[in-house]
């Protein structure tokens, strides 16, 4: 899974970081069923904690995020589609 800056994560999901962004590193993921081209995730991570955040971006994309803890960020994205949290 790519990283990305954490300034280019979603606005939604750095409002839920706040100014506690320490230890988070951000990451984007192509949206397996995407219908266009610009259909992804963006997730944060802090292996510190063992948590993270998620949330869908571009078209169709409603802005919620999930959060969830977990090992990894890889597993943050996975935790959060199989319990059905975004998608």
């Amino acid at each position: 899974m790519p990283k990305i800056n954490l300034s280019d994560v979603d606005s939604n999901l750095l409002a839920d970081l706040g100014d506690n962004t320490d230890g988070f590193e951000a990451f984007e993921f192509d949206y397996p069923d995407a219908t266009v081209s610009n259909q992804g995730y963006h997730i944060v991570y802090n292996a510190e904690i063992g948590r993270g955040g998620v949330v869908m971006v571009g078209s169709g994309s409603n802005g919620v995020t999930a959060w969830t803890d977990a090992t990894s960020a890889d597993d943050v994205l996975a935790r959060c589609i199989a319990d059905g949290l975004i998608g």
